[in-house]
């Protein structure tokens, strides 16, 4: 049997040697930096020369899920290294019917949770790293297929959210409905790259490194919040990931939040939706 196309059942996912579980999108991309040469008296560009620092940028998205096989680097990430801002490596291998793409040196450049009524909890993770590689002799074949074991996907209603602050900023998601989830981490990197290497030696975080939380819940009495304070309040978010038996499998806890704005919103025939949006640092 002749192989035309690659299907999405047809490729797996590897950090280090393990296999990924519960891949839903991957995107490899590689940028050729070029720097261009015109020759004197030349009006266009005569020879264009391979930079420094080629990259490749890959980004995956998944299904959370209580109980997965295998590792995998959104839940454990921080316990490779030091946390979001550690100058760790990983290598990424692709591997479908035609051969293994890889990509090494890889180091976190965007973290996300997302969570909304109707739908399963996923997240998404980027890394920038070596320029991505080819080889055939890496292909899997249909004997290397293998079912995922799961005990369950995580469920918005399962999802609580306390925020803690010294004022009335605080929010507790248990009295409220939730609607809609999403924290982000963004962590560009700068390249440090040795006189007379392409590849860089390190990709530190650039600083100050920050996150966002953001959700909406259905306007309630008690869903006013003062925000009158002339000081920015601070306090804790904790994000806390349930099974079916109610019991934490998964929590994300951040200190140093504020509140940065407040979104009430209706339509006809619809609710009344509040929606909070707050700022925290990365320490670590």
């Amino acid at each position: 049997m002749s192989i035309q196309r690659i299907h999405s059942s047809e490729v797996q996912v590897f950090a280090g040697s393990s296999r990924i579980p519960a891949v839903q999108s991957l995107n490899v991309s590689t940028q050729k930096p070029v720097n261009d040469v015109r020759r004197l008296g030349a009006l266009n560009v005569t020879e264009r020369v391979l930079g420094a620092n080629p990259i490749s940028t890959l980004d995956i998205g998944i299904l959370l899920t209580t109980g997965a096989t295998g590792i995998d680097p959104f839940y454990t990430h921080q316990a490779f290294h030091a946390g979001f801002l550690n100058t760790g490596k990983q290598d990424f291998t692709i591997k479908d019917f035609a051969g293994a793409t890889t990509v090494s040196g890889a180091s976190l450049t965007s973290y996300s949770l997302n969570a909304s009524v109707g739908e399963l909890v996923n997240g998404t993770t980027s890394y920038e790293g070596s320029p991505a590689s080819f080889n055939s002799e890496g292909a899997i074949s249909f004997d290397d297929q293998s079912n995922d074991n799961f005990k369950g996907f995580f469920r918005p209603s399962h999802v609580q959210v306390t925020t803690t602050t010294d004022g009335d900023e605080g929010i507790d998601s248990t009295t409220l409905n939730i609607q809609n989830l999403s924290l982000s981490v963004d962590l560009p990197r700068q390249t440090k790259i040795r006189l007379g290497s392409r590849t860089p030696l390190f990709r530190y975080p650039e600083l100050p490194a920050a996150g966002s939380l953001s959700f909406s819940v259905l306007k309630t009495k008690v869903t006013g919040v003062n925000v009158t304070s002339m000081v920015c309040e601070s306090g804790v978010i904790k994000i806390d990931l349930k099974d079916d038996d109610d019991n934490s499998v998964i929590d994300f806890l951040v200190s140093g939040c504020c509140l940065e704005s407040i979104e009430e919103s209706t339509a006809l025939d619809d609710n009344t939706t509040v929606g909070f949006n707050y700022y925290f640092p990365i320490i670590q």
